[in-house]
């Protein structure tokens, strides 16, 4: 006897992106819904019957009937798997709430809402323990009751939460999932959400992430999670499986020349179609005044291949050298106004250093753009 299902959690359907233009946020909202497919094709693929998701399958309480259809139809439409589907912080079981009016809408008969806590034999010899959240913050650990929660002998034990296995910020422990559960309740395997990236709590705890990435952190969102368990008491076998269209690249580089920048770009490249890739880069360092063209280039030349491109050079500073100054030509004027941008944009302690950086770029931008100008009419 034993089972293979998938592990997954924190779709948060009908997440707003608001931080994005409408062109970005709409394909975004899209690939939340989309990804349910991709975890049925997990499943098939794999051997599963079921998948298990732990918690804020819907972003919030108070989305519109459509948003609340649109996921259950996808289910629905895969019914070579059975669905459970369990309550979290963002979409909480509370009296006439989200899950109410998601009953009366009409739950598929491959989908099992777990709004109450409870056991329920979800395959012969399997029993599945669940602990959904009844709002969005509780006072005490909900899993306890799994402790003396009992099952047929030889049984296989899965349970499955919502919440954080550590308290961030100040405060007790009340609320906080016990890292120990599954040992104290015999859990042959815990499944656990909220966290949005993938992680091993430890041989029979794991907490999925998010399918589908929705922020710039570097901590393994993007994955469900095929678990196999051979029998009662046998440790679970678990295998990531990426889900994820879309990758959300943040990162930090310190440069000292253009030429690093094809170095960025190259990495970029390496981690897979930049049409699907959202990228956050914060550069540091110095840059020679006048190449800020060519960084200006490169950012507009990468901007038009990537889905989204937000870029800080706030911590880049201009540097001035004889090369810098000869780019300028031999108008003396124009030199010292450089001179004094360039000041004004290595001190810190001004309040116009910001300002003066953004002068100096544009001079130089202007002074290529001028003397392109010039070969092209010499060349005519």
């Amino acid at each position: 006897m034993g089972i293979k299902f998938v592990h997954t959690s924190d779709w948060q359907i009908g997440r707003a992106f608001r931080n994005f233009d409408e062109r970005v946020a709409s394909v975004l909202e899209a690939a939340r819904l989309e990804v349910v497919d991709r975890i049925a094709a997990v499943a098939v693929s794999g051997g599963a019957q079921h998948v298990l998701v732990a918690g804020d399958i819907y972003d919030s309480p108070d989305l519109a009937a459509r948003t609340l259809r649109q996921v259950l139809e996808r289910m629905k439409q895969r019914t070579d798997v059975s669905w459970w589907l369990l309550p979290g912080n963002h979409d909480p079981a509370r009296p006439g709430g989200i899950w109410d009016r998601v009953a009366a809408l009409g739950v598929p008969g491959n989908v099992v809402a777990l709004t109450e806590p409870g056991v329920r034999e979800m395959a012969a010899g399997v029993y599945l323990l669940s602990a959904p959240l009844v709002s969005r913050a509780v006072a005490r650990d909900l899993t306890a009751w799994m402790d003396d929660c009992v099952t047929p002998d030889g049984a296989i034990r899965i349970g499955i939460a919502h919440g954080s296995i550590t308290r961030f910020g100040s405060g007790g422990d009340d609320g906080v999932i016990d890292p120990g559960r599954a040992q104290a309740a015999r859990l042959d395997y815990l499944a656990l959400g909220d966290w949005h990236g993938t992680t091993q709590v430890n041989a029979r705890t794991w907490y999925s992430g998010t399918p589908e990435p929705d922020r710039f952190r570097d901590n393994a969102p993007g994955h469900v999670l095929a678990v196999s368990i051979a029998g009662f008491g046998a440790v679970p076998d678990v295998v990531l499986e990426r889900t994820a269209r879309f990758e959300w690249v943040g990162e930090r580089h310190e440069i000292g020349d253009v030429a690093a920048l094809a170095g960025i770009e190259q990495g970029l490249l390496a981690r897979g179609r930049l049409q699907d890739t959202l990228v956050q880069l914060t550069l540091t360092g110095r840059l020679p005044a006048s190449a800020q063209g060519a960084l200006a280039d490169w950012h507009d030349g990468l901007d038009a291949r990537v889905r989204y491109l937000e870029l800080d050079t706030s911590g880049l500073a201009l540097t001035m050298g004889e090369e810098d100054y000869a780019s300028l030509g031999d108008d003396a004027a124009l030199r010292e106004v450089a001179a004094r941008l360039a000041r004004l944009a290595d001190d810190v302690a001004s309040p116009k250093q910001e300002a003066a950086k953004l002068a100096l770029a544009k001079l130089f931008a202007l002074t290529r753009r001028v003397r392109q100008t010039a070969s092209r009419e010499a060349a005519e």
